[in-house]
């Protein structure tokens, strides 16, 4: 199966992987909630192609330059 890695906040490219034997844990995927799986991992067995979402470094590099900012962006009570 072929997982090609896409970024989560801009939708960039970031890389792939051919597996021809694989499972959740050889991912990390069995660290995720059920929650999260369905919005970070879409698996098509038919097309053998999985979409996974993750960081890229240049927005990891934002995010952790700027923590304070996503720290009030997430939390509920900043509007």
């Amino acid at each position: 199966m072929r997982f090609v890695y896409i970024c989560a906040e801009c939708e960039n490219y970031i890389g792939e992987l051919e597996l021809a034997n694989w499972d959740e844990s050889m991912l990390g995927f069995d660290t995720l909630d059920s929650e999260e799986k369905k919005e970070l991992v879409q698996i098509d067995f038919a097309d053998q192609l999985g979409t996974v979402k993750a960081i890229c470094d240049d927005c990891y590099k934002k995010k952790t330059a700027s923590p304070f900012f996503y720290h009030q962006a997430d939390d509920p009570g900043i509007h």
